[in-house]
Formats: C-alpha cells, structure tokens, sequence
C-alpha cells in the first residue's frame, strides 16, 4: 500500500475497521478550512493540527507533505549545564539547553526553569550530578550573571520544551520544560523551523500588536513585559487570567478588593492600592465601606471582563477581604497565615499546617490550605455568617495562642521578627476589618511570576512547595485534575457557636493571664 496515495489507504482503513470495537480508532480527516480548524483546535487546548496531502504517497523520513503545526511550539533540546536552586527551590534552578547548528556546534539557545514538579528536580538533579564535566559543551557557552553558578555536563540528555517563540539573538522564549525524550539521540537535534497554519495569515502572530482585545477588553501597551525573567507580557498575563477564570472568579466575585499595582513590571515601582477614584472601567464597580467617620470607596469584580479590566490596570496581587460587600460586616472566611523563620525546614511547615487544621478540625470547622506565592501557607476556614469582625478576630488569636501554648518550641502568635527564630508565627491578623489576604489563583509581583494556588492537603504532605506554581506552569496543573483542590469548599461551611467562642476564649484568657 506504499504506492497507493493517501486518501485511498484511508479508505480501505476505514473499511477494515468499521465493526471494529476496542481502542483503535479510525481518524478521519477535514479537507480546507486549515485556518479555521487550527484556530479551534488552539481553543481547545490540543497541541496542534496535523496536514497531509491527500494525493501523496508513503515515505519514510521527514518530507513537506505531512507538517505539524502546533499551538504551542515546542521541540527537543540538549542539556548542557544546569543552574543551583534558589530560595525554597530544590534540585537546580533552570537547566542550560542547546541545539546542533549546520557545523555540529552545540549553540546555546537559553534556560528554561519552570515546568518542573519537585520529583523531576531532584531526580534530574541527581543523575546531572554524575554528568558533570569540567568545560563547557557549547560553542558559545553563556556567562553566569553575578552570585550565580553554572554546572556543565555531557550532552547526552534531550528535554522536550515548550515555548512561545525564538529572540532574535536566538533563544527561547517563554521555555516551559515538559520531559526528557529518552527516545531522541542528543547528537542528531537541531533548530526546528516553525511551519504558520496558512501562508496568509503569518503576520502578528504573537499578538503583541495595537488593538489587542481579550475578553471584550481593549489592552494598551500589550507587549509590556511585566516579568522580564519569563518575558511574561499584560496580553500574557491576560490570557492567562482568561484561561483560569473559571477558577479564580468564584474566590473574588462580590469581594471588596485591595490591589498591587505594577505598571512598568513587577521590578519597577509598585504601589498598594485600597481605594480607587472615578475612572474606572465599566466592568469594575465600586462598593462604599464606612472608614473612620467617612467612606472609602473599594473596587468589586464579579466577571471576567472585570478581571481583564484589572490587568489592564497593572494589576499584578489581587487581596480579598474575609466578607462580601452585600453583608461586609460579617465574614464568611477565616485565614490563617503561616509565616515562618526564613531558615526553617519546609517540612516543619508542611506539619504546622496539619497541625493547625487538627486543632481546627476539633472545634468542628473544615480546613484549606493554599500556596502563597512566597515563603508561606494559608489555612483558610469557610464559615456561615454570624459574627462580626471584632468576635472573628478575637477568636482567630484565641486560636493562635492555643497552638502556641500546646507548642511553644514551634509556634507564636506575636509578629516579633526577634522571637521568630526557629518558630512559625501563626497570623491571625488577616481577619481582622479591612485586612486581606492574597486571593486564591492571584499572581504575585515576585521573581517567577508565582501564583497563590489551592492544593490539597495530600499534595501538601506530598511536598508541594509555597512558590511551587506559577503563570508557566499553573495551566498544565489544571489541565491534569481530575477534580478541584477545594471541592467541596461551599458545603464545608459551618458556623462558629457560642460554644467553640466559649471554648477558645476562654484558653485563650487563660494564656494571657
């Protein structure tokens, strides 16, 4: 059948397997509307489309009458060198990848750092450790910026990576890791050359053009980059935040909000913004919270185009408060911050958490934890609407001080920075009238572009990292649960009684005393 054109080989596949059950599957084809087809496809998550002409004949090998054009470009690439870790990081910072030019060179085509889960880091870590060589393998090898170290290894290893395009200094950009390709010889890969889904519709590709709109939103400077680290852009950002809002607008709608607002990036100036002025956006509205005798007014989103609208702004923290703006004086979450010493183990951070939702748990309420972004944890507390602010807050110490007297070694409940050492301070101070918390699925204005992100308390124990997920990243995450983190999250609510008020206060006064 080698000598028989494509579309006839189909015929007689199809045939063979009409009656057919089980996991063979005929796939059929779509003739034209190539632009069409991609563009969905894209929509859809898929990774791309393939074309084939239907008149060709089979031969083996790469030819231009069977092309893959995908969403998200991606190819293999050789490792070269790997960077340390930083911060809460283990295993190595970014790995130093290469491709083969026409001369059999290995040139240097960039790092990529994130894409990674904490298993691959340390088990690509450890088998690079026993790679490692003195000289570079690159041609062109790249200079380390200063306080950083670059470890050269044999370039035997291939990595799939993902990524969004070349710089004309040929590198990656926006590189996202996804595996080695055991499959694939190290010294046969070279550059790949894109191939655009139709001859007439190449140009402005990226987006990064006047006139962008995402979500009916109309975007001014949409190629400013925000996180110069992963060349992360506000158009970016703001199909990111489309692209999750399913899961973030439940945690922000009808919320007071305070927001961090970096125009120029998250690494020029920022600014903490809880009031806003007259000029807003048509989907951002305004709620009127009374404030020492007069009243300020807060910003409240409850769609995506007002989510958009805040990238728009330059937007990059979104803080919620622990109520909703139709009953703002009553709060309907609690949020315990758990901030630890800078030098403590994240395991004992991982068993403060449980312990808190164990202390928690006995009182009768349900517990969640979510990544911060930065060093910490949030336990967060779904409650009925009972209580105002004062009455929370009061309990929200009792409790801090209960788990500081049954653990003084390992916890306090005073912010003290000289206290700290050794200790997790348990922050109860976020449920207090006014004071927010970092909204779940928000991004932060930090190195790596982190995002706060729900997890469950398996995944915590199983070692998730508090900066582990991030704009890079997060889409992959979602894409791969079967069920939310949080599910169950509105069910779990339960009221506080007089007799968990009682109960609390009551130790808790007896600690003060």
């Amino acid at each position: 059948m080698t000598r028989v054109p494509l579309l006839s080989r189909k015929r007689a596949l199809a045939k063979i397997l009409e009656k057919v059950a089980g996991p063979v599957r005929f796939s059929d084809h779509i003739v034209g509307r190539v632009e069409a087809l991609y563009k969905r496809a894209c929509q859809l998550g898929l990774e791309g489309v393939i074309s084939k002409r239907g008149e060709s004949l089979y031969r083996s090998g790469r030819t231009r009458e069977w092309l893959k054009t995908k969403c998200h470009a991606s190819q293999e690439f050789v490792i070269g060198g790997f960077t340390d870790p930083a911060g809460a990081r283990v295993g190595l910072g970014a790995l130093l990848l290469g491709v083969h030019n026409e001369q059999g060179e290995l040139v240097y085509a960039g790092r990529v750092g994130t894409g990674f889960t904490h298993q691959s880091l340390v088990e690509l870590r450890s088998r690079m450790d026993r790679m490692k060589t003195q000289s570079s393998p690159f041609a062109n090898p790249p200079r380390a910026p200063s306080r950083e170290r670059l470890h050269w290894i044999r370039p035997e290893l291939a990595a799939e990576v993902e990524f969004t395009g070349w710089t004309r200094d040929g590198l990656l950009r926006h590189p996202s890791f996804k595996g080695l390709r055991e499959d694939k010889p190290a010294a046969k890969i070279k550059r790949e050359r894109a191939v655009p889904p139709s001859s007439g519709n190449a140009g402005g590709a990226d987006g990064h053009s006047a006139g962008v709109k995402v979500a009916g939103i109309a975007l001014t400077h949409p190629d400013r980059v925000l996180y110069p680290e992963q060349n992360i852009t506000k158009h970016d950002l703001a199909l990111f935040y489309e692209k999750i809002s399913h899961w973030i607008l439940p945690h922000l709608a009808g919320r007071p909000l305070s927001l961090v607002r970096c125009p120029q990036g998250h690494q020029k100036e920022c600014f903490y913004q809880k009031h806003v002025g007259e000029n807003l956006p048509d989907w951002v509205r305004r709620v009127s919270i009374k404030e020492r005798g007069s009243f300020g007014k807060y910003v409240v989103i409850d769609s995506l185009p007002g989510l958009i609208s805040l990238v728009q702004m330059g937007v990059l923290e979104i803080h919620t408060w622990g109520s909703r703006a139709d009953r703002i004086e009553q709060p309907d979450r609690l949020t315990f911050d758990l901030d630890p010493d800078p030098d403590l183990k994240w395991s004992r951070m991982i068993d403060a958490a449980r312990a808190l939702r164990r202390k928690l748990g006995g009182l009768g309420l349900n517990a969640f934890v979510k990544t911060t972004g930065g060093k910490g944890l949030h336990v967060v507390v779904p409650i009925t609407r009972k209580y105002e602010w004062d009455e929370i807050k009061q309990f929200c110490k009792g409790v801090a001080e209960q788990m500081t007297r049954e653990a003084p070694e390992r916890f306090l409940a005073t912010m003290s920075k000289a206290k700290r050492k050794g200790k997790i301070f348990i922050d109860y101070l976020r449920n207090g009238r006014g004071a927010t918390a970092i909204a779940a699925y928000s991004t932060r204005a930090r190195d790596g572009a982190p995002v706060s992100t729900p997890v469950t308390w398996e995944e915590l124990s199983a070692g998730v990292r508090p900066d582990q997920f991030n704009v890079r990243n997060l889409l992959q995450r979602l894409s791969r649960l079967r069920k939310d983190p949080w599910e169950g999250y509105e069910s779990a609510r339960r009221q506080i009684t007089a007799a968990m008020m009682k109960e609390v206060l009551r130790d808790a006064s007896a600690v003060r005393e």
